[in-house]
């Protein structure tokens, strides 16, 4: 039944003369539309649909401001059951009209939204499918500056979707801001945990795919049943919370891997890996070039931007370990994250010196004192412990840690 509210509401516009007529070169506002009657941002009106009617026709505009702008028409008094049609219309300078914004039921109360941007103007149509007796009710428009980019979501039926296990920001505007969302995962993905990074006073209600419910606080997490979306509402407890938020959803079998480690110092490279005759491909004497790849629990999928990970170094003896070096890096869109890791000297399992003669034309001889069994490890941060060690003990990642090389030439009998 909306549709054709709507279509008949645009279509009156269409033929008044503030649509025919071209603007001035110079204007960057649309034109006043005739039969619309002009309000401000900010009172509340008194308003109704005049008796046998079946369109009221309100028009205001923006204010200028840089920053994007989140319109509010907030409507109540409408008699329960009575169906009506609110929506927003945005007039563009040439004329032409868009609708954006729309609901129609029987409430009493609503709420349309739309992202603005300054000074536009917009037509407020209130309808209904046939005329009668005069329908009165109140309208008020707001605004709220710096709104984020998944507004307009106050309402839940308007969600927004996030799909699989994302770091997302967003802001409420105000006290009165609720921002709604709904959260997709994998199929084979059984729970999440949720991390909501806000000042106090932010708040983020859950319902999780097992329909149980739920009060996330700022600074906390909370772990969920996905086997189907998670409802998310987050809001301000009181008017000083209406701030900025961060939230994380995490898969918590997510793995991390160093896809590369290497090192470009100015050393030998001649260490042999453990149990090898062979020069090692990753020697590394107190700095290592590292990429490190994040994966969904599934190990397949990406993690996507956002996701904190350590990588750590340590040398071992097979027995014991003693750390060597540790760095946090964030994933970028691609689940990926480079770093330089710094190394310190040797703390244990350390052997040599070794000689080694390199090939004939170079005249040296190397000594060389290192771990042949040094590891390198990453992990997602917050991941289960399980998940943590999964990589280390499935495929560890060996380096030679070089404690000290040392250069002589070569002498050789004549």
């Amino acid at each position: 039944m909306r549709q054709p509210i709507l279509a008949s509401a645009i279509a009156l516009l269409m033929t008044t003369p503030s649509f025919a007529q071209s603007p001035a070169p110079t204007a960057t506002v649309a034109e006043p539309v005739a039969g619309c009657d002009p309000m401000e941002i900010g009172p509340v009106y008194d308003a109704s649909i005049d008796a046998n009617a079946t369109l009221a026709c309100f028009q205001l505009v923006t204010p200028d401001v840089p920053t994007l702008t989140k319109l509010d028409l907030n409507l109540a008094g409408f008699r329960q059951g009575a169906m009506h049609d609110v929506s927003l219309v945005r007039v563009d300078p040439d004329g032409s009209t868009h609708a954006v914004s729309s609901d129609a039921s029987g409430d009493p109360y609503r709420v349309v939204q739309v992202l603005t941007g300054p000074s536009v103007r917009w037509l407020a149509l209130v309808g209904r499918t046939a005329g009668g007796s005069a329908s009165s009710f109140q309208m008020q428009a707001t605004v709220a500056e710096r709104s984020d980019r998944y507004e307009p979501n106050d309402a839940i039926t308007k969600a927004t979707r996030i799909g699989g296990n994302q770091v997302f920001d967003g802001n409420l505007d105000n006290d009165a801001d609720i921002d709604n969302y709904l959260i997709y995962f994998r199929a084979d993905q059984k729970e999440a945990v949720i991390e909501l990074h806000a000042p106090n006073g932010v708040v983020a209600d859950i319902v999780d795919g097992g329909n149980r419910t739920g009060v996330l606080r700022a600074g906390k997490e909370m772990r969920v049943d996905t086997s189907q979306p998670v409802f998310m509402a987050i809001r301000g407890e009181s008017a000083a919370s209406a701030s900025k938020y961060t939230v994380r959803v995490r898969d918590p079998k997510a793995i991390a891997v160093l896809s590369s480690y290497s090192s470009k110092e100015n050393i030998s490279h001649l260490a042999p890996g453990l149990n090898s005759d062979n020069p090692g491909a990753a020697n590394v004497a107190r700095s290592m070039d590292i990429e490190v790849t994040a994966f969904e629990g599934d190990h397949a999928t990406p993690l996507g931007a956002g996701h904190p990970v350590r990588v750590y170094a340590i040398d071992s003896d097979g027995n014991r370990s003693w750390p060597v070096g540790s760095i946090d890096v964030v994933t970028d869109e691609n689940g990926k994250a480079r770093a330089t890791l710094p190394i310190s000297d040797c703390k244990g399992g350390q052997i040599g010196p070794i000689r080694i003669v390199p090939r004939v034309e170079h005249p040296s001889v190397w000594y060389i004192t290192y771990n042949p069994s040094a590891v390198v490890h990453a992990g997602v941060i917050g991941s289960d412990p399980d998940a943590l060690v999964q990589p280390l003990r499935d495929h560890p990642q060996w380096f030679q840690h070089i404690c000290k090389e040392t250069v002589e030439p070569l002498r050789r009998a004549s």
